[in-house]
Protein backbone atom coordinates (compact mmCIF):
# COMPACT_ATOMS: atom_id res chain seq x y z
CA UNK A 1 0.00 0.00 0.00
CA UNK A 2 0.47 3.65 -0.59
CA UNK A 3 3.10 5.50 1.96
CA UNK A 4 0.92 8.55 1.97
CA UNK A 5 -2.73 8.82 3.33
CA UNK A 6 -4.98 8.29 0.36
CA UNK A 7 -8.84 7.57 -0.21
CA UNK A 8 -8.16 3.79 0.14
CA UNK A 9 -7.08 4.30 3.96
CA UNK A 10 -10.14 6.85 4.59
CA UNK A 11 -11.95 3.83 3.12
CA UNK A 12 -10.61 0.97 5.39
CA UNK A 13 -10.26 3.33 8.10
CA UNK A 14 -14.10 3.33 8.15
CA UNK A 15 -14.99 -0.03 7.58
CA UNK A 16 -12.67 -0.81 11.02
CA UNK A 17 -14.75 2.02 12.29
CA UNK A 18 -17.82 0.79 11.79
CA UNK A 19 -17.41 -2.56 13.69
CA UNK A 20 -16.12 -0.72 16.56
CA UNK A 21 -19.43 1.04 16.53
CA UNK A 22 -21.70 -2.01 15.84
CA UNK A 23 -19.51 -3.27 19.50
CA UNK A 24 -20.68 -0.28 21.21
CA UNK A 25 -24.32 -0.80 20.13
CA UNK A 26 -24.15 -4.23 20.85
CA UNK A 27 -23.09 -3.32 24.02
CA UNK A 28 -25.78 -0.76 24.28
CA UNK A 29 -28.58 -3.59 24.16
CA UNK A 30 -26.70 -5.76 25.90
CA UNK A 31 -26.71 -3.26 29.47
CA UNK A 32 -30.49 -3.63 29.25
CA UNK A 33 -30.04 -7.31 30.41
CA UNK A 34 -26.98 -8.08 31.41
CA UNK A 35 -26.88 -4.20 34.10
CA UNK A 36 -23.44 -3.16 34.51
CA UNK A 37 -21.66 -6.09 34.02
CA UNK A 38 -22.21 -5.48 30.24
CA UNK A 39 -20.00 -2.30 30.76
CA UNK A 40 -17.48 -4.15 33.48
CA UNK A 41 -17.30 -6.97 30.52
CA UNK A 42 -16.15 -3.74 27.74
CA UNK A 43 -13.91 -2.95 29.93
CA UNK A 44 -12.46 -5.97 30.74
CA UNK A 45 -11.73 -6.72 27.17
CA UNK A 46 -10.66 -3.21 26.53
CA UNK A 47 -7.39 -4.16 29.10
CA UNK A 48 -6.80 -6.88 26.31
CA UNK A 49 -7.65 -5.82 23.45
CA UNK A 50 -7.26 -1.42 23.72
CA UNK A 51 -10.15 0.68 23.80
CA UNK A 52 -12.06 1.67 20.27
CA UNK A 53 -10.45 4.44 18.19
CA UNK A 54 -11.29 8.12 19.04
CA UNK A 55 -13.43 9.83 16.96
CA UNK A 56 -10.42 11.63 15.07
CA UNK A 57 -9.45 12.08 11.74
CA UNK A 58 -7.30 9.18 10.16
CA UNK A 59 -4.44 11.31 9.80
CA UNK A 60 -4.18 12.14 13.90
CA UNK A 61 -4.20 8.27 14.44
CA UNK A 62 -1.95 6.68 11.80
CA UNK A 63 1.51 5.75 11.73
CA UNK A 64 2.65 7.64 8.73
CA UNK A 65 5.81 5.43 8.56
CA UNK A 66 3.79 2.64 8.78
CA UNK A 67 0.36 2.80 6.98
CA UNK A 68 -0.29 -0.41 6.30
CA UNK A 69 0.85 -1.85 9.28
CA UNK A 70 -1.19 0.16 11.53
CA UNK A 71 -4.49 -1.04 9.25
CA UNK A 72 -3.74 -4.06 9.69
CA UNK A 73 -3.37 -4.04 13.34
CA UNK A 74 -6.31 -1.87 13.92
CA UNK A 75 -8.50 -4.54 11.84
CA UNK A 76 -7.17 -7.32 14.06
CA UNK A 77 -7.78 -5.30 17.16
CA UNK A 78 -11.16 -4.50 16.02
CA UNK A 79 -12.53 -8.23 15.85
CA UNK A 80 -10.54 -9.73 17.93
CA UNK A 81 -12.13 -7.09 20.72
CA UNK A 82 -15.44 -7.63 19.05
CA UNK A 83 -15.21 -11.45 19.18
CA UNK A 84 -13.91 -11.02 22.99
CA UNK A 85 -16.75 -8.83 24.24
CA UNK A 86 -19.31 -11.64 22.56
CA UNK A 87 -17.46 -14.40 24.12
CA UNK A 88 -17.54 -12.66 27.46
CA UNK A 89 -21.58 -12.30 26.76
CA UNK A 90 -22.60 -15.50 26.24
CA UNK A 91 -20.05 -17.07 29.29
CA UNK A 92 -21.13 -14.50 31.81
CA UNK A 93 -24.64 -13.91 30.76
CA UNK A 94 -26.19 -16.96 29.46
CA UNK A 95 -27.79 -18.35 26.31
CA UNK A 96 -30.70 -15.11 26.94
CA UNK A 97 -27.26 -13.36 25.72
CA UNK A 98 -27.31 -15.07 22.15
CA UNK A 99 -30.61 -14.66 20.84
CA UNK A 100 -30.10 -10.75 22.23
CA UNK A 101 -26.85 -10.38 20.14
CA UNK A 102 -28.05 -11.96 16.87
CA UNK A 103 -30.83 -9.73 17.20
CA UNK A 104 -28.51 -6.46 17.78
CA UNK A 105 -26.77 -7.32 14.76
CA UNK A 106 -29.80 -7.82 12.57
CA UNK A 107 -30.85 -4.64 13.42
CA UNK A 108 -27.40 -2.54 13.21
CA UNK A 109 -27.22 -4.37 9.69
CA UNK A 110 -30.61 -3.25 8.65
CA UNK A 111 -29.40 0.42 10.16
CA UNK A 112 -26.55 0.35 8.38
CA UNK A 113 -28.16 -0.73 5.17
CA UNK A 114 -30.68 1.91 5.46
CA UNK A 115 -28.02 4.29 5.98
CA UNK A 116 -26.57 3.41 2.28
CA UNK A 117 -29.43 3.87 0.71
CA UNK A 118 -30.23 7.41 2.13
CA UNK A 119 -26.60 8.58 1.63
CA UNK A 120 -27.75 8.37 -2.20
CA UNK A 121 -24.32 6.98 -3.67
CA UNK A 122 -25.11 3.50 -4.72
CA UNK A 123 -27.84 2.34 -7.12
CA UNK A 124 -29.41 -0.34 -4.80
CA UNK A 125 -31.83 -1.67 -7.44
CA UNK A 126 -29.49 -4.00 -8.55
CA UNK A 127 -27.69 -7.21 -6.14
CA UNK A 128 -24.60 -5.62 -8.23
CA UNK A 129 -25.33 -2.54 -6.34
CA UNK A 130 -26.14 -3.71 -2.94
CA UNK A 131 -22.54 -5.62 -3.04
CA UNK A 132 -21.15 -2.21 -3.90
CA UNK A 133 -22.48 -0.36 -0.80
CA UNK A 134 -21.66 -4.16 0.96
CA UNK A 135 -18.28 -4.03 0.12
CA UNK A 136 -17.86 -0.04 1.10
CA UNK A 137 -19.25 -1.50 4.50
CA UNK A 138 -18.25 -4.33 5.48
CA UNK A 139 -14.73 -5.18 7.01
CA UNK A 140 -13.28 -8.20 5.12
CA UNK A 141 -9.68 -7.70 5.46
CA UNK A 142 -7.03 -5.46 3.65
CA UNK A 143 -7.62 -4.48 0.13
CA UNK A 144 -4.12 -6.84 -0.82
CA UNK A 145 -5.79 -9.87 0.89
CA UNK A 146 -5.99 -12.56 -1.26
CA UNK A 147 -10.03 -13.25 -2.35
CA UNK A 148 -12.60 -11.47 -1.04
CA UNK A 149 -13.84 -14.12 2.05
CA UNK A 150 -17.39 -13.01 3.42
CA UNK A 151 -16.32 -15.36 6.59
CA UNK A 152 -13.24 -17.11 6.95
CA UNK A 153 -10.68 -13.81 6.33
CA UNK A 154 -12.04 -12.74 10.10
CA UNK A 155 -11.22 -16.89 11.44
CA UNK A 156 -8.12 -15.73 12.70
CA UNK A 157 -9.11 -12.89 14.93
CA UNK A 158 -12.04 -14.78 16.31
CA UNK A 159 -9.84 -17.83 16.99
CA UNK A 160 -6.89 -16.00 19.51
CA UNK A 161 -10.27 -14.95 21.89
CA UNK A 162 -11.94 -18.44 22.22
CA UNK A 163 -15.24 -17.68 20.91
CA UNK A 164 -17.58 -20.12 19.54
CA UNK A 165 -16.75 -19.56 15.58
CA UNK A 166 -20.29 -20.89 14.76
CA UNK A 167 -21.77 -18.38 17.03
CA UNK A 168 -19.56 -15.65 14.94
CA UNK A 169 -20.22 -16.51 11.91
CA UNK A 170 -24.00 -17.02 12.51
CA UNK A 171 -24.35 -13.31 13.84
CA UNK A 172 -22.24 -11.65 10.74
CA UNK A 173 -24.54 -13.72 9.04
CA UNK A 174 -27.73 -11.85 11.14
CA UNK A 175 -25.83 -7.87 10.06
CA UNK A 176 -25.49 -9.30 6.72
CA UNK A 177 -28.92 -10.24 6.04
CA UNK A 178 -30.07 -6.94 7.69
CA UNK A 179 -27.41 -4.93 5.93
CA UNK A 180 -29.46 -5.91 2.38
CA UNK A 181 -33.15 -5.33 3.99
CA UNK A 182 -32.02 -1.96 5.17
CA UNK A 183 -30.64 -1.44 1.80
CA UNK A 184 -33.86 -2.69 -0.64
CA UNK A 185 -35.96 -5.17 0.81
CA UNK A 186 -36.91 -6.05 -2.52
CA UNK A 187 -33.60 -8.27 -2.19
CA UNK A 188 -32.43 -10.71 0.27
CA UNK A 189 -28.90 -12.02 1.73
CA UNK A 190 -28.94 -16.13 1.18
CA UNK A 191 -26.39 -18.42 2.36
CA UNK A 192 -26.70 -21.95 0.66
CA UNK A 193 -23.66 -23.89 1.40
CA UNK A 194 -20.21 -22.06 1.59
CA UNK A 195 -22.25 -19.64 -1.15
CA UNK A 196 -23.27 -16.36 -0.18
CA UNK A 197 -25.67 -14.72 -2.59
CA UNK A 198 -28.20 -11.29 -3.11
CA UNK A 199 -30.89 -12.36 -4.65
CA UNK A 200 -34.33 -10.87 -4.91
CA UNK A 201 -36.85 -11.57 -2.25
CA UNK A 202 -39.18 -14.57 -2.27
Amino acid sequence: MSAFIGPIHYWLYNKIRLVNGRQEFLAEKVAAMCGETAEELREQVAQSYGQSLPDKDLSELIEHDNIHGWLQRQINLAESREAAFIKELLDTCGGAADDLIEKAYAEHGRLTGAEAARSGRYTLDSAAGILKALNDTYLNGMPCDAGDCVMGIHAPNWRRTGVDEAAMAKYYEAWLRGFVQGANPAFAYNLAGDAHQITAAS
